[in-house]
């Protein structure tokens, strides 16, 4: 029974989030208070996340999103924390854990700690190989530890509509780069 409620709730706030912008403001966080001057939408968000998560904070969804949300709004102690959580949370064979790994590697990439990205993004990468996002944080992890031609050919393996636009930066700027090579 416990195990069916458990699911019941998960499918509930996935609900939830996805109808957020057509939701009354009753249970949802007020989207002008908490807005910053720089990014309204993103700032809301976090906020939307952060209030139902504490009413149901085993949704490993919303934890996935809110260390990705938060590393973008530069925000890495929050970022790191939901991704720790989401590590203790998701079962090994759930797609949950190889994000978890990513999330914590990119912390560690922001931080400067390349060797405990790495770490944490090869542990990813063996998890989900075809992953291009693992991938292009994994090369920039290696430029990090001076290891550029190895993060080339990390790229070069990637198909060139799948890189995203710093991926396409790195990899062409690392091309130009034969003396560190």
């Amino acid at each position: 029974m416990r195990r069916i409620s458990h699911v019941v709730v998960t499918i509930c706030v996935n609900i939830l989030w996805r109808v957020r912008p057509l939701a009354g403001r009753a249970h949802l966080p007020s989207l002008a208070t908490r807005a910053t001057d720089e990014h309204p939408a993103e700032s809301a968000e976090v906020e939307a996340l952060r209030a139902l998560i504490r009413r149901f904070p085993y949704w490993m969804r919303g934890r996935a999103l809110l260390a990705a949300r938060s590393l973008a709004a530069n925000d890495v102690a929050t970022a790191y924390a939901e991704a720790q959580a989401l590590l203790a949370l998701a079962p090994k064979n759930s797609h949950y854990h190889p994000t978890a790994l990513f999330e914590l590697g990119r912390c560690f990439l922001r931080r400067g700690d390349a060797a405990s990205a790495l770490a944490f993004l090869d542990r990813a990468h063996e998890i989900s190989p075809n992953n291009c996002r693992v991938q292009e944080e994994r090369s920039a992890a290696l430029v990090l530890l001076g290891d550029k031609a190895r993060a080339l050919n990390i790229l070069r393996t990637i198909k060139p509509d799948e890189l995203s636009v710093e991926g396409k930066a790195a990899l062409q700027w690392l091309s130009r780069e034969p003396a560190s090579l």
